[in-house]
């Protein structure tokens, strides 16, 4: 399989930058706040995407040739604590909706209430959204999310941007799902349909387990999703992913299952892979496999995409999805909208090469 080199650097600088500005002008209880000028007028490479509404945990799919980009709304929790606020994300019950079809502009869809589609949840971040056509001759969307930390939620859509409905009027996997073994924490899904029309989910996250180290958390987890895409259907597996964090995410390609995570902030005193060298502090790192309902199958291959302070940035989590697009592939990146940790996100786009 051929590596990712990524053009980040640049981009990622101007959508720091420019979310300092968007910090300053956004106040509690103000809705729908816009800056006086777009970021993008100085950012030079359309970074952010977006220059009203913070956005984080970001996704994407394809469909009818334009590009769906969906992501958590961080601007509910700034509008909800003020712009000197914890940002805790309790406050967090919608979804944002973007599309391009050039990936220089941009189209706001607005939001997925997702608190009204699902009254029973906690609160809802980190999306992952597949589709596929089914027998009524309909392209049907499948919106996974976090449940707060407790689970994995879906919503349903025959459009990319409904209207949404909640299939089951509970999640799909709780912290009460069997078989979940030490992963106390299952969210931040990761969804992905194989070439023979399989569904596939990874999930899990906040750290290390009861039996954990620093080094294998034991919290990373894969499952076989039903021929519905609402069910699962095959036992919950391990995925041991050194240091994982959280920010599962899933990609299948030429037969093999790509699955990349955000490591932790543990130090990196243990490393017996030779030959490989050790990811960075919160940094986005992958594995593959062939058979990915065998644990031992998952293989750690790279440290792809750095921490924003090891460029010389505010260091914080991150999150990231892969995306070709129109022949060529796309890293989609949360990055700190300012310099101090108490900032939403904004999220940016970075050109990547298969060479």
């Amino acid at each position: 399989m051929k590596r990712i080199k990524l053009f980040t650097a640049a981009l990622l600088l101007a959508a720091m930058s420019a979310g300092n500005d968007m910090w300053a002008l956004s106040t509690s209880g103000k809705k729908d706040t816009h800056p006086v000028e777009s970021p993008k007028f100085f950012s030079g490479n359309a970074n952010p995407l977006s220059d009203f509404i913070f956005v984080a945990d970001p996704t994407s799919m394809e469909y009818n040739g334009r590009l769906y980009v969906y992501g958590t709304n961080d601007t509910q929790q700034l509008d909800s604590v003020g712009k000197d606020g914890k940002n805790t994300y309790q406050y967090i019950h919608s979804l944002v909706m973007l599309s391009t079809d050039d990936m220089v502009n941009w189209t706001y869809h607005g939001l997925i209430d997702v608190k009204a589609l699902s009254p029973w949840g906690i609160a809802s971040w980190a999306p992952s959204i597949v589709s596929r056509i089914e027998s009524d001759g309909k392209t049907h969307f499948y919106l996974y999310y976090s449940n707060s930390g407790a689970g994995v939620g879906v919503l349903t859509s025959t459009s990319p941007v409904g209207p949404w409905t909640d299939p089951l009027g509970r999640m799909l996997v709780s912290q009460f799902t069997q078989g979940l073994g030490h992963c106390k924490a299952p969210f931040d899904p990761g969804a992905v349909i194989d070439d023979e029309g399989i569904g596939w989910l990874s999930f899990g996250g906040g750290g290390k387990g009861e039996v954990g180290t620093d080094y294998m958390p034991g919290d990373a987890r894969i499952v076989r999703l039903g021929k519905d895409l609402i069910s699962l259907d095959s036992e919950i597996v391990e995925i041991k992913a050194p240091y994982h964090f959280e920010a599962n995410e899933l990609n299948y390609w030429n037969g093999t299952w790509i699955y990349t995570y955000n490591t932790d902030w543990n130090k990196r005193t243990e490393w017996p892979h030779e030959g490989v060298d050790k990811p960075s502090i919160c940094c986005m790192s992958y594995m593959t496999s062939h058979t990915p309902l065998d644990t031992d199958s998952w293989k750690y291959v790279d440290n792809y995409f750095k921490n924003p302070g090891d460029y010389g940035m505010g260091f914080s989590n991150n999150h990231t999805h892969l995306q070709k697009y129109k022949g060529d592939y796309y890293l989609f990146f949360t990055t700190c909208a300012c310099k101090n940790t108490k900032a939403p996100m904004a999220v940016s786009a970075a050109f990547a090469s298969t060479s």
